[in-house]
């Protein structure tokens, strides 16, 4: 174990050799955030909507700062600190009719501000490998490059089907791999077996949904920064159902809705959803009583009578002809020509359905009236990892802070129609876009995709035997017999 003093030895020697001195009065950090693609963001602080630029997106590049100076108005705050860098992601800027008046810092707001002058160590890294996914890739690569050309650095960012199975492989064959990997909760488990990821508890994190926490958390350590989330949500054809319940309504309701899109049009589909998937029967398992999806001892029940209930409904809404089980692509094709009244599917569909001029709505899922409880919508967080053997740490947290801060949100978020995995942008003042009231209403019942390997093991099975259930060829009771023997018998 190192000795204090020899620790503090270090420190003081790297700062004596590598340290350099900035100092910036408001006028030059005027200059700095002036410039024609400096993006502002907007927060709000005890009670008083800001907008600015956070010191990470303005100044250069710091490996590390330690020594930072604060003059405003007739007052000046020296803090000392080793981490302080780790805080310019959070800290921003304040301007006012286009000019700079203050700085908040560390959950304090310094106003009138004169001058910000530290001391650290500059930035030595100059590139980084950056893999993305899912919806959006385009808009991220464009924060991407916005971000290296500022500070002149180079980011490769590609777009990588599948990153998690392809990192896996990399490592495996002891590979090149990039620095910062897009990943879903679901591939955790795996990623941290293979020892592709570094744990980040040691970072300064933002204010986050706490699902989206408990999605990256494994083994009680924090694996990924979540950046945005998905939801489920029931979309609704506006000329095959004019009068759509309340957001407040119930599976009754729903059938009802379903039932009246049947008589109005006879060849169409009243309902239709891709049953196939494990994905849309765990929210009719939460909603029928099951308490968690996971047990304590990390299995998953199949055989419950929660999940029987759920699996007899779904059932029965077939064979009433109120539901048409449909894989996506087929579910899509049929709502965009008119001919499914209602669909379920993920929030991620909003923005597709709209540059197709769809005359479409969306709604919450139903609340369960034999039970009490939601339909509870599974809600699909996509976050950053930090790889293991990055050769660039220090970079590549800089960039990870940078875009799972507030500015990226606040602009990547409403472009995509998706959830910011912050709470502080979630809330942000004024901030609106397409059914972002509806969006926000499924968070406190939703169920988070787990970062447990077993859970991809139960959607695996489940796919094929869901099959079988749906096509008749086997009942309730041996569908989940049968899943419950397979769950027994796998080994993530």
């Amino acid at each position: 174990m190192k000795r204090p003093g020899l620790v503090l030895l270090a420190f003081l020697l790297s700062a004596l050799l590598f340290g350099e001195e900035y100092s910036y009065g408001t006028q030059a950090v005027q200059n700095l955030t002036d410039t024609a693609d400096q993006k502002k963001t907007i927060i709000s602080f005890n009670n008083t909507v800001y907008r600015g630029t956070s010191l990470l997106e303005t100044l250069p590049l710091m490996e590390e700062v330690y020594e930072l100076e604060i003059r405003f108005g007739d007052s000046s705050v020296l803090l000392k600190e080793d981490d302080l860098a780790e805080y310019w992601g959070e800290a921003l800027f304040i301007e006012e009719k286009g000019a700079v008046t203050g700085l908040i810092f560390k959950d304090r707001l310094y106003s009138n501000l004169k001058s910000l002058s530290y001391k650290g160590t500059p930035m030595e890294s100059d590139q980084l490998e950056v893999w993305l996914s899912w919806e959006g890739t385009d808009v991220l690569k464009g924060e991407i490059e916005d971000f290296a050309s500022r500070h002149g650095i180079r980011i490769k960012a590609l777009e990588v089907p599948r990153p998690d199975s392809k990192l896996q492989s990399v490592v495996r064959a002891r590979g090149d791999v990039p620095d910062l990997v897009m990943i879903q909760s679901s591939a955790v488990e795996k990623l941290v077996s293979a020892r592709a990821l570094q744990n980040i508890d040691y970072f300064v994190k933002p204010p986050l949904v706490p699902q989206g926490k408990e999605a990256f958390t494994l083994n009680s350590r924090l694996w990924a920064l979540p950046f945005y989330f998905d939801t489920q949500l029931v979309y609704y054809n506006r000329k095959l159902l004019d009068s759509p319940p309340s957001p407040d309504w119930t599976l009754q309701d729903m059938e009802n809705a379903a039932r009246r899109i049947r008589e109005k049009e006879k060849d169409i589909h009243p309902m239709a959803w891709n049953a196939y998937s494990s994905n849309w029967l765990i929210p009719f398992q939460i909603s029928f009583g099951k308490e968690r999806l996971i047990e304590a001892d990390g299995t998953i029940t199949v055989d419950d009578r929660a999940t029987a209930q759920a699996l007899a409904y779904i059932l029965d809404l077939k064979d009433r002809g109120l539901l048409s089980p449909l894989e996506r692509d087929a579910m899509d094709a049929l709502f965009i020509s008119e001919k499914a009244g209602m669909i379920l599917s993920g929030s991620y569909a909003i923005p597709y359905f709209e540059s197709l001029e769809l005359d479409f709505g969306v709604l919450p899922y139903p609340v369960n009236e034999s039970t009490g409880f939601p339909v509870s919508p599974l809600l699909d967080f996509k976050a950053f990892c930090l790889t293991r053997q990055t050769k660039h740490p220090i970079l590549a947290r800089r960039l990870l802070q940078h875009l799972t801060g507030t500015g990226v949100q606040q602009r990547f978020c409403p472009a995509l129609a998706k959830m910011p995995a912050r709470m502080d942008v979630l809330e942000t003042p004024g901030l609106s876009y397409g059914y972002l009231s509806i969006l926000k209403s499924t968070v406190d019942h939703g169920t988070v995709i787990p970062p447990e390997q077993v859970y991809s093991v139960y959607k695996n099975n489940m796919w094929k035997l869901l099959r079988f259930a749906l096509s008749g060829r086997m009942t309730v009771e041996e569908t989940l017999r049968r899943g419950q023997m397979l769950m027994d018998n796998s080994t993530p």
